[in-house]
């Protein structure tokens, strides 16, 4: 019996360390912050003039443009065909516009979508596109008129008709919506 309580407490031991280390990793190398409240989102990056947080109740407010109601059309890897939703939220480049935080024209910036999992968007959009469609790329927090609660307060939401030739906005369409960065292309 004691040989097996050894062996318990060393497996212990092991997943205890290897916990940590993930955690660590997590933290440092995918830059996710464990302790980021989930009722915010940040915009940070070489792109822009320090980092910000807005909190979801800000978001809200009528301080930004709000896109309410509005059909967005979706298209997956899996499927050619297009499906629809209704979601609700604020438009991207309205709190870009009004936090006044570009460091260079649009058109020389790109931005990535980051989730509180640590899964980003595959590949940076250039961010001339939130510029030239402001209510079709969205932080929305409703979806058919009801919060987003079970996928996180926050969801990216941009229409297929914004995409790049051969991308999919499913890809782009985060869930528990954390931080979005913005860089030099």
């Amino acid at each position: 019996m004691e040989r097996r309580n050894f062996y318990i407490l060393v497996a212990s031991i092991c997943i205890g360390l290897t916990i940590f280390w993930l955690n660590i990793y997590a933290f440092i190398i995918l830059d996710v912050d464990l302790f980021q409240d989930p009722n915010t989102i940040k915009i940070k990056g070489s792109g822009v003039t320090g980092e910000i947080t807005i909190h979801l109740d800000d978001l809200k407010s009528s301080k930004y443009t709000q896109v309410m109601d509005q059909t967005f059309h979706f298209r997956n890897s899996v499927s050619s065909d297009l499906y629809e939703r209704v979601y609700s939220g604020v438009s991207l480049w309205s709190i870009l516009e009004i936090e006044n935080i570009l460091n260079d024209e649009p058109s020389k910036l790109t931005f990535i979508l980051c989730g509180r999992d640590a899964y980003c968007s595959p590949k940076p959009l250039n961010l001339s596109i939130a510029q030239d469609n402001p209510e079709l790329i969205i932080l929305a927090y409703y979806e058919d008129s009801q919060p987003l609660f079970g996928d996180g307060p926050l969801r990216s939401v941009l229409n297929q008709s914004v995409m790049p030739s051969g991308e999919v906005c499913s890809q782009y369409s985060i869930q528990q919506l954390a931080s979005i960065k913005i860089n030099i292309s």
